[in-house]
């Protein structure tokens, strides 16, 4: 039998323990890096999986077709390519109705193709069918089916989003683009030339109609808070009560205000956008809606209003309790409770009837006005009570005029022939 040394021993023992942890080392080492490797790529994938969906859900994002034609997603003649590009270039927008009663579908456009000269009206989302012109230099419409076509469609945002198409053999190739606004108004829509855009443009306005605030009633209570444009044609005035968001129709050659749902497509038609304490803001359209006109009516400030004694009534005397005589001008006049007396170019006339009042309330009829309220006793003397009101109605005077009391004669201040004296002229 055969005895190592001592040391030997330890030697083997320290080498055979040493290789097991060398191997324990070795595999977790390999174990740590099958996990750093594992984890590592799990994740990666799962980064790029997010990722790959963060893109697919940008990429499935669908901006609304309205939008077309605004910021980035704008088509233009440069962004097309070849005969798409061509089209965009022979295309040129001139106008589309804007009327506020006309639906997009049922809208017209107004284009033009450049270097043919023409002007042709659209439906919206009508195509057009395309022929070379004679000579090669352009593009003219075509009333029968030829093998390019275009198709305007108005957005929302305003834009022309214009669809073109064209045949190859079996087959169809189809492209987009926005047409370009050729801007300017012709000089046929120029507001001087248009009957019902020179009375806008001619217009005036003044602040609240005094006369309705005080005197409307409940008939006219709509019309407190509305302010009156004043408008003429030729030598006949009228007045619209008007306030922001109104709609006015021209009917008949003259304005007038109408609800959104009695507008009619063949009479132009005006909308009040705003209006405030300086100015009424009006936007108006002819029968084709191409050409929206804008107008702005200052509200013009009026002097003082001066009670002129001359002018009014005057030797006033009672009747009754509700009526009196008064001198106006070289006339005598009996005038009731509630009576309106308008002053014309050749003196004071009395409305009585009441169209004539409406035609006054309407502004068809102008001057100052004076209305007897009431008759009233006053530190012991009877007066008139009333308001005088200037030829615009913002301006109100109240009028107190004294009236005259006669004084009557006594019994024995009657003088009397003597008895005998008519017996002598008797005999």
């Amino acid at each position: 039998m055969l005895i190592l040394p001592p040391t030997k021993l330890r030697i083997d023992k320290w080498l055979n323990q040493s290789s097991k942890c060398a191997a324990c080392v070795l595999a977790c080492s390999i174990v740590g890096l099958f996990l750093v490797f594992f984890f590592y790529s799990s994740e990666k994938i799962r980064f790029t999986m997010e990722k790959v969906g963060s893109q697919a859900k940008r990429t499935k994002t669908h901006f609304p077709y309205e939008s077309i034609g605004g910021g980035g997603l704008a088509l233009h003649s440069r962004h097309a390519l070849g005969w798409v590009s061509r089209l965009a270039n022979e295309l040129a927008l001139i106008a589309y109705n804007s009327r506020p009663d006309v639906e997009a579908p049922d809208a017209k456009i107004l284009i033009s193709l450049k270097h043919g000269k023409e002007q042709l009206t659209l439906s919206n989302g009508r195509r057009l069918y395309l022929k070379e012109s004679e000579r090669g230099r352009g593009l003219l419409s075509s009333d029968d089916q030829t093998g390019l076509w275009v198709k305007p469609i108005l957005l929302e945002n305003g834009a022309i989003l214009v669809e073109a198409g064209r045949r190859l053999g079996e087959g169809e190739e189809n492209g987009q683009f926005i047409v370009a606004s050729q801007g300017g108004v012709p000089s046929c829509y120029n507001s001087n030339h248009q009957p019902f855009a020179v009375e806008l443009k001619t217009a005036r306005c003044f602040s609240q109609d005094l006369l309705i605030q005080k005197y409307g009633g409940r008939e006219y209570s709509s019309l407190k808070d509305k302010r009156a444009l004043y408008l003429s044609k030729g030598t006949t005035a009228y007045a619209c009560f008007v306030s922001a968001g109104d709609y006015l129709m021209y009917d008949q050659g003259e304005w007038c205000v109408s609800s959104y749902e009695s507008l009619k497509s063949e009479r132009p038609i005006a909308y009040v956008k705003a209006m405030s304490s300086r100015a009424i803001e009006v936007e108006a359209w002819d029968e084709t809606g191409f050409y929206p006109l804008h107008f702005k009516v200052e509200v013009e400030s009026i002097g003082r209003l001066q009670q002129n004694p001359e002018v009014m009534p005057t030797r006033i005397r009672l009747r009754n309790s509700s009526q009196v005589s008064c001198a106006l001008g070289k006339r005598r006049v009996i005038l009731r409770e509630g009576d309106w007396l308008l002053k014309t170019s050749t003196g004071w006339r009395n409305l009585r009837r009441s169209d004539e009042i409406e035609l006054y309330l309407n502004h068809r009829v102008k001057g100052e006005l004076f209305i007897f309220d009431a008759i009233e006793k006053e530190q012991g003397q009877l007066v008139v009570k009333g308001h005088l009101f200037d030829e615009t109605r913002t301006q109100v005077l109240s009028v107190t005029l004294p009236i005259d009391v006669e004084k009557q004669p006594g019994k024995t201040s009657r003088r009397r022939k003597p008895m005998q004296t008519a017996k002598g002229r008797a005999g």
